[in-house]
């Protein structure tokens, strides 16, 4: 199976998963107002807990009875429950699952131990589509990167880390996320543009210049260096 096909069969299991999420029978009698976390409190637990599990189960789930028995279901809505707080933004060019309302894709609607309710590590998340893997063909529908050392290096040059290091600008682990933006953006490749960066760096020919040189005049420490030239030249 070629990329595009998989690619493509994935995201139909994945809309069909979406529709048909939570819809079987519960195997015991319950009530709008019945406490689900006294037998789901795993859904309430984790570093980062969904502010819609605190407000509440019936807030995206909803309890419909037929012929006796309980039925829980995702609430009808025009579109996926998802944007029903969450509403997109109108972006220049979208992540596909992004795009496609394939929110749980990539995030836990409960509980997660990691930021922002992610599955699991950032680079993991991404590599499971965006890892080149020698035995598939390529697809122009879905890039994918060639990594080196435990896929800790090698994009977007042969040396350069991807994970295992702190991100010059915020400290945390470097990740996919510290060039690139998870739902899109304006640039190709979803990469950040300057404003997202504080403190433009000098000189700069384009906003990819700009975020390069943002981490690495930090990692040289001109910064500050940099900073005050511009202070004096204007």
């Amino acid at each position: 199976m070629t990329y595009h096909s998989r690619f493509l069969y994935l995201t139909a299991l994945c809309l069909l998963y979406q529709n048909l999420w939570g819809r079987g029978a519960h195997p015991t009698r319950v009530e709008a107002d019945t406490n689900c976390l006294e037998c789901h409190a795993d859904h309430a637990k984790g570093a980062h807990v969904h502010a819609a599990v605190k407000q509440g189960c019936v807030i995206c789930h909803a309890v419909e009875q037929r012929d006796g028995t309980s039925y829980v279901a995702i609430k009808s809505t025009q579109g996926v429950i998802c944007r029903e707080c969450h509403r997109s933004g109108e972006l220049q060019r979208s992540h596909f699952p992004y795009a496609s309302s394939m929110c749980m894709r990539c995030h836990n609607p409960h509980a997660t131990a990691y930021s922002h309710l992610m599955r699991s590590k950032v680079n993991d998340l991404c590599l499971q589509c965006h890892l080149r893997n020698p035995n598939l063909a390529p697809s122009p529908n879905l890039p994918t990167i060639a990594l080196t050392l435990n896929n800790s290096m090698g994009h977007p040059y042969e040396r350069h880390p991807v994970s295992g290091v702190p991100d010059p600008l915020t400290g945390e682990e470097m990740s996919c996320g510290s060039c690139h933006q998870a739902h899109g953006g304006t640039m190709l490749h979803y990469l950040k543009m300057g404003v997202e960066i504080p403190e433009d760096a000098l000189n700069q020919n384009s906003e990819t210049k700009d975020m390069c040189h943002k981490c690495h005049l930090r990692l040289w420490g001109l910064d500050n260096v940099s900073t005050k030239k511009r202070k004096k030249s204007r």
